[in-house]
């Protein structure tokens, strides 16, 4: 008898599969013979032609079928008219579609790569059918993309009549996941900001976008400014890092964060300040129109409350800052170390303020561009300089008729005998500078005897001082000094200014430049 081998079961398993396979190609093979073939020159530049609403060629192109179905389109240009001789605003250099068989079935793609992407925005650019009906950034109903790859892309601001270069920002990487038409897509992105130089990742979901509505359509994250070099602009330096969240419309975007400048300097002066501060803004995604709602600067022991816009106005180019800056927890001296370049702040004391601060878009120098108006109370004021200080010292005991205990020992200040007991002062005033020349205005001096009341200017670039004004002394003039001056001054007091209680009233002018100054006193005379 003969006897039948017998095949193990597992190997019978293993043919059965086999023999599956031609079976279960075929019945791919006939569903997707029912349904029109995705991957065709004419399928793909239709899709892209309604995608952007304008005219589509391609260069080159090819098919293929294994180990996944799909097709390369090369030297892709998109037209505003269609016509060839146009400038395209969009070109791509090669596009790879990549799906499954599986895909075909559900109307889903796998992967879209789009290498060498380079947009050009060109002003007042509108789409061609200039309908509200538009399908521009919409995905066709049923149709899903697992992931769009974009990276190297670049978007291009051609030069203008006010820049002679184009504006280029480039994205090193963006991903897009999940699209599908009425919901949201998330994306990951490095995005290179031209000016100032800076680059910076952002996360988050975008959309569903809005066709015809594009400023409508939703989108939230976070970012993160790795390294903005703050010395791109004139009379400013310092590395800037970033980091915060937004959410809102593309036209209406809320962004919160924090900004950190571990040496942030003003050239005038070039002394490192570490500056940090919070903030909430809300942006303009269409135009770049930004409002700062509120933020809140620090940097030594000095806190400022802010709050404006950054802003296009009609008829003009560029944006405009606008900020209104207040503090009621602020030092003087910091605010000095900020702008002059002595080693040790001339003046020390707690400071309140508040200002409003216009910054045009012009190409002249910060402090020649900046016009600000505001008030200002410094309270408590002492002078860091020996020889300052003992100066207000001095000025104090004479005003208050103590000129015998100072008198002949002008020379002596600094030493260390000499003490006629250290006074504080207070200054408040009005400020308006614009064209880099602060104009100061009703600005009261006070000490232990004496008040002064000072206008004039003060020039930032030159530090040039020309104030002028009136000095009240408690005590009568001749009591200000001793010796033949006072005898002197004593025959001259029936001519005289006199205040109330027999105070003095004399005419003040003070000089030179800051580093500098000059001061001249002169007897005011009765009208």
């Amino acid at each position: 008898m003969v006897t039948t081998p017998r095949v193990p079961q597992n190997r019978r398993l293993r043919l059965q599969i086999i023999l599956l396979i031609p079976l279960l190609c075929v019945v791919i093979l006939a569903i997707v013979a029912d349904r029109e073939w995705p991957f065709t020159q004419s399928a793909i530049a239709a899709t892209l032609q309604q995608q952007a609403d304008a005219g589509v060629q391609i260069g080159s192109f090819r098919q293929f079928y294994l180990p996944s179905p799909g097709c390369v389109a090369e030297n892709v240009t998109f037209r505003r008219s269609g016509d060839s001789k146009d400038q395209p605003f969009v070109t791509i250099r090669k596009l790879t579609i990549l799906g499954s068989y599986h895909g075909l079935l559900t109307n889903h793609i796998s992967t879209v790569q789009a290498d060498g992407v380079h947009v050009i925005i060109q002003p007042g650019q509108t789409s061609s059918s200039g309908g509200t009906q538009s399908t521009v950034g919409t995905i066709p109903p049923g149709l899903t993309i697992g992931q769009l790859i974009a990276d190297g892309a670049a978007i291009e601001f051609p030069p203008t009549a006010d820049r002679a270069q184009a504006l280029i920002f480039r994205l090193p990487k963006i991903t897009v996941h999940d699209l599908e038409n009425g919901k949201p897509l998330a994306f990951q992105a490095t995005l290179q900001i031209p000016q100032p130089p800076t680059e910076l990742d952002v996360t988050g979901n975008f959309g569903p976008w809005q066709a015809g509505r594009g400023g409508e359509s939703k989108m939230s994250g976070a970012y993160d400014v790795k390294s903005l070099d703050l010395g791109t602009f004139q009379d400013i330096g310092g590395i800037l890092t970033s980091k915060g969240n937004f959410d809102g419309v593309l036209q209406q975007v809320t962004v919160s964060g924090k900004v950190d400048t571990p040496k942030f300097t003003v050239s005038s002066s070039g002394h490192p300040i570490h500056l940090v501060a919070n903030y909430s803004a809300t942006v303009n995604g269409l135009n770049g129109d930004v409002n700062l709602d509120a933020a809140q600067v620090r940097f030594g022991g000095t806190v400022i409350d802010a709050a404006g816009s950054v802003a296009g106005q009609n008829g003009k180019e560029g944006k405009t800052a606008q900020f209104v800056l207040t503090s009621s927890q602020a030092r003087v001296q910091d605010l000095l170390w900020m702008f002059i370049s002595e080693n040790k702040p001339p003046m020390t004391g707690p400071i309140i303020f508040r200002a409003k601060a216009t910054v045009p878009p012009d190409k002249r120098p910060f402090l020649k561009k900046l016009v600000l108006q505001g008030d200002f109370g410094i309270a408590n004021a002492q002078y860091p300089h020996e020889s300052t200080q003992r100066t207000i010292d001095v000025l104090s005991a004479r005003a208050r008729g103590q000129a015998d205990k100072v008198e002949d020992i002008d020379d002596k200040i600094g030493s260390e005998t000499y003490d006629p007991g250290r006074v504080l002062s207070n200054i408040k005033g009005h400020v308006v500078t614009t064209d880099a020349v602060a104009h100061l205005s009703d600005v009261m001096f006070d000490v232990p005897g004496a008040s002064a009341k000072l206008n004039g200017t003060y020039k930032l670039i030159t530090h040039q001082v020309d104030l002028s004004g009136y000095m009240h002394l408690e005590s009568e003039l001749s009591k200000t000094t001793t010796g033949v001056k006072s005898v002197l001054l004593k025959v001259m007091e029936p001519f005289m200014k006199k205040g109330h209680h027999n105070e003095s009233v004399i005419a003040i002018k003070i000089g030179g430049t800051y580093e500098n100054p000059t001061y001249a006193v002169v007897p005011r005379a009765e009208k």
